[in-house]
């Protein structure tokens, strides 16, 4: 019957040899380079027999430093570790010096942290100050210098390596990458676009792995990688307040997503998500949430919880009305929900009391601009492009805090009396529409400075125009009627107005 690792355990417990001869047996069997599996059997068998012998650690201590095999590495890291803990040091810091794998590196490191000694500490603290990182050195320096680090738990100082183990894997695969540090930590990482590199496909394949020892990560940013499936590690990153996941294939958001509580900026745009869980809700400190271009048709009732929310935008999606979700977002300021299928707006959009944005541009059937102009809060910026509105009515003089209205794509020929009541407008965009002429007064917007008048069919400019003191840029172009501009207008061109023609 062939010698098996399994048949040497069973003489030992039946006494037929000792521990000292079995441990020779299976050292044969090891050195006899048999099946990984048969190899590994031997080290566990090893460990079992727990007998703390010179002959034992030094089979242990080369395989840690010469074996092919990563896995056998591991395994006769961690029984050096059992079996002799302090003596294992030696070893364990000889391979974390001269190891290349960065799996095994992150496994060492942990390995050593776990003997919890005093010399560990010191092992641990010289891996740091060898860190060949010039960011990371920088960050670190202060902390050598005050004799800070030299308070820092064992945890700690294993974050610290991981941290750089981790960046270096990075830097071995990647041309060039985007981070940030503090202290030794990791608090900034931009990994967007990776996929496009020859290998970045690495790094996104071991994302779960690696993701969560970045604890103290601030800011992730994974934008236009081929994501379909938010990895479970990232919302394990409690510290996280910045999240960019936009221009993937996400079509579902996992319910643990309300785990971030820490998120204040939420970027999903461009990806397939046609829910929202209602954990989404969890996030109360979130400030922006951006959806733009998703397959939408309605958000959960726990939007309304998100009280902190300033920014969001729902462009490009699927809505027929507003989520009645929305009308409880006191801090709301800024609302994007252009190129949808809406319908009306409701009365409730009044209540937004600190929204100062709005966009509904490319929504047809809200081109009855009369029937819920008056339901609108005082907005700063209002985009309505392309809604085939075929006239403004008196009522839009109303909205007298507008600093930007644009007004592209429509079939608009003419302003109201009541317009030049905007006495505010910054930014004018008429843009594609059908007007042959501007009236006299559009000389009174002294705050006026960007006027958009492309494609339209505009013969001639008014000599009021000169009147727009403040007007840097006036774009005429495609008015093929216009063959002369007012005399008046070279003055502006002399305090230095851009004309676009």
């Amino acid at each position: 019957m062939a010698l098996t690792p399994k048949k040497i355990y069973e003489d030992l417990k039946k006494k037929d040899i000792d521990k000292l001869t079995a441990a020779d047996l299976l050292i044969d069997l090891i050195e006899a380079d048999l099946s990984i599996d048969t190899r590994l059997e031997c080290i566990e068998i090893l460990k079992k027999i727990n007998l703390k012998h010179k002959k034992i650690f030094s089979i242990l201590e080369n395989l840690l430093i010469s074996d092919s095999e990563p896995l056998i590495r591991q395994l006769a890291a961690n029984t050096l570790k059992d079996l002799f803990r302090e003596k294992a040091l030696s070893p364990l810091k000889w391979a974390l010096e001269h190891e290349k794998s960065w799996q095994f590196l992150l496994t060492l490191t942990s390995i050593i942290s776990e003997i919890d000694t005093q010399k560990a500490k010191s092992i641990l603290l010289d891996k740091i100050k060898k860190i060949d990182n010039y960011q990371l050195n920088k960050s670190l320096s202060p902390l050598f210098k005050s004799k800070e680090i030299q308070s820092f738990s064992t945890d700690k100082l294993v974050e610290i390596i991981k941290n750089y183990i981790i960046i270096n894997y990075f830097k071995d695969i990647l041309k060039d990458i985007n981070y940030e540090v503090e202290k030794g930590f990791v608090t900034k990482l931009n990994l967007s676009f990776i996929n496009k590199e020859l290998y970045g496909w690495k790094i996104l394949q071991n994302l779960t792995r690696f993701i969560n020892l970045l604890n103290h990560l601030t800011s992730l940013k994974l934008r236009d990688n081929g994501i379909g499936k938010i990895p479970n590690s990232i919302v394990s990153l409690n510290s996280l307040n910045y999240l960019d996941l936009s221009h993937n294939i996400i079509d579902k958001l996992p319910e643990s997503i309300g785990n971030l509580k820490s998120l204040e900026h939420l970027n999903l745009r461009y990806n397939n998500l046609s829910e929202i869980p209602n954990s989404i809700g969890s996030l109360r400190f979130l400030k922006t949430l951006d959806l733009k271009h998703n397959k939408l048709t309605t958000l959960p009732d726990s939007i309304s919880k998100l009280t902190l929310l300033e920014v969001l935008d729902l462009h490009g999606n699927q809505f027929i009305e507003f989520p009645n979700s929305l009308e409880g977002l006191s801090s709301l300021k800024k609302l994007k929900l252009g190129l949808n299928n809406l319908e009306y707006v409701p009365q409730w959009i009044k209540n937004l009391h600190s929204l100062k944005k709005l966009g509904l541009g490319g929504n047809k059937s809200l081109s009855n601009f009369q029937e819920w102009i008056d339901f609108l809060p005082p907005v700063v910026e209002l985009n309505l492009y392309d809604n085939d509105i075929k006239k403004l009515p008196e009522s839009v003089g109303s909205l007298d805090s507008l600093k930007v209205l644009k007004l592209p794509n429509n079939q608009l020929t003419s302003l109201p009396e009541s317009f030049k009541n905007l006495i505010f407008l910054k930014k004018l965009d008429l843009s594609y529409n059908n007007f042959k002429e501007l009236p006299e007064w559009i000389g009174s917007f002294s705050s006026l400075e960007e006027l958009n008048l492309e494609s339209n069919n505009l013969k001639t400019l008014p000599e009021s125009i000169a009147s727009l003191s403040s007007l840097k840029i006036l774009n005429i172009i495609l008015n093929k009627e216009i063959t002369k501009l007012p005399e008046s207008i070279k003055l502006l061109q002399t305090k230095g107005l851009q004309i676009q023609k």
